[in-house]
């Protein structure tokens, strides 16, 4: 047994001089075989071997792309993990998940400072380190060393400097841009997007982040076509969806109801269970008042989780203050009735229409419906439940003053 464990062990230490070599591009192009191969521990490990390695832009940037791309699991995005896959596996479905991996270290910060600071006019190292800042903000937010607002002003900056060496294509003006995005600077997210698209028009998530910045700008006659272009270009069906709903919201606040209404509509052809398409399309409904269209899509709301209370809130926001207001007390009356065995969901509905006769001023009306929501409520929450607290104040609110109509 020892015999073979030394003849490994000296196998290993044997083998490592024997380990490819050569230059720089025979390298690279040897690690790129390896990854289209799935071997991307066998690809960081070649990398690894090169003498020089980290202080040479192109193993360092080759480093860097595979340490992003094709981690397994990572500790503090300083310490990576990577595996060689089979044919069938997938990264995104491997990562995270148990099994075995081999640890390698890689220090971003050291490693690219350094390298900028030696080779200056390369804008692929700083773009490097903000691709590096930005995923570790999308990554670690809220758990890192740094704050946030620190990894993205380095994020920042970085993109900035890399930019004014030249090293930008679209993709580029687009990660600056979703930085510039996380750190609420609407302003300069959207000219950075706006180059964006302007170098890719066929870019989606560029039109879709360009829509958004501008309708945070109130300039939502500028944000529609964008939205209603990230719309036609896209083609997996949540992101259809979601600019769908984006340019409705856009065609709404520029007061082009019947685009917006066309918008929410094709959002709920693609996804019919996405409550916050259906939030706004029940409250355009009810705003036109069109009875029958906006309690239809309100019911399949609140049947989506009949015991959650946002389901009749929906119905509250979207009815109160539109023609439809008084169609609220008959609306949780049916429902309260067509969930009569299910005493959360019929205590839930009660509960929001004694919310809508506070409201109102009815105040007898909202004592005497939030007892029974009380009533069906304890019959299966626990005391300490948050909505008795809820219900307290109510009859706090209501007994305050007398009923306009009593």
């Amino acid at each position: 047994m020892n015999g073979t464990y030394a003849l490994l062990l000296w196998g290993i230490l044997y083998a490592a001089p024997m380990l490819p070599a050569g230059t720089t591009a025979e390298v690279l192009k040897e690690v790129d075989r390896l990854v289209d191969q799935k071997k991307y521990l066998s690809a960081f490990e070649l990398l690894n071997r090169q003498k020089d390695g980290d202080s040479n832009p192109e193993i360092a940037l080759k480093k860097g792309e595979l340490a992003l791309k094709y981690f397994v699991n990572s500790i503090n995005h300083r310490i990576f993990s990577f595996r060689d896959l089979s044919e069938t596996e997938d990264i995104l479905k491997v990562r995270g998940a148990v099994g075995s991996s081999t640890t390698q270290t890689f220090d971003f910060q050291q490693v690219f400072a350094a390298l900028i600071k030696n080779h200056p006019e390369d804008g692929r190292l700083p773009l490097a380190l903000a691709d590096y800042y930005l995923d570790v903000y999308e990554k670690y937010r809220g758990h890192w060393e740094k704050s946030d607002k620190d990894i993205l002003e380095s994020a920042r900056s970085h993109y900035d400097r890399a930019i004014a060496l030249g090293s930008a294509d679209s993709a580029v003006y687009f990660r600056s841009g979703k930085a510039a995005l996380y750190r609420n600077d609407l302003a300069g997210a959207a000219q950075l997007l706006e180059m964006s698209v302007q170098k890719s028009p066929g870019y989606a998530p560029a039109r879709y982040n360009l829509a958004f910045a501008y309708l945070f700008l109130n300039r939502p006659a500028d944000a529609a076509p964008q939205a209603r272009a990230a719309y036609d270009i896209y083609e997996e069906k949540p992101l259809k969806a979601d600019a769908a709903m984006l340019a409705g919201q856009t065609y709404l606040e520029s007061g082009n109801t019947e685009e917006a209404l066309n918008c929410f509509l094709l959002c709920d052809r693609i996804d019919s269970r996405k409550y916050e398409n259906m939030r706004r399309l029940t409250a355009l409904y009810a705003r036109q008042g069109r009875k029958a269209e906006a309690k239809a899509v309100g019911d399949r709301i609140f049947d989506l989780d009949p015991v959650n209370p946002t389901g009749s809130q929906a119905f509250l926001a979207a009815y109160m203050g539109s023609p439809l207001q008084a169609e609220l007390p008959g609306i949780f009356r049916q429902l309260a009735t067509r969930h009569a065995g299910n005493a959360e969901a019929a205590g839930n509905a009660l509960y929001h229409l004694s919310v809508y006769y506070l409201q109102t001023g009815e105040n007898a009306l909202a004592l005497k419906t939030v007892d029974q929501a009380e009533k069906s409520f304890r019959a299966v929450l626990k005391e300490d439940h948050a909505v008795f607290k809820a219900i307290g104040q109510i009859r706090q609110k209501a007994s305050q003053s007398p009923s306009p109509k009593e």
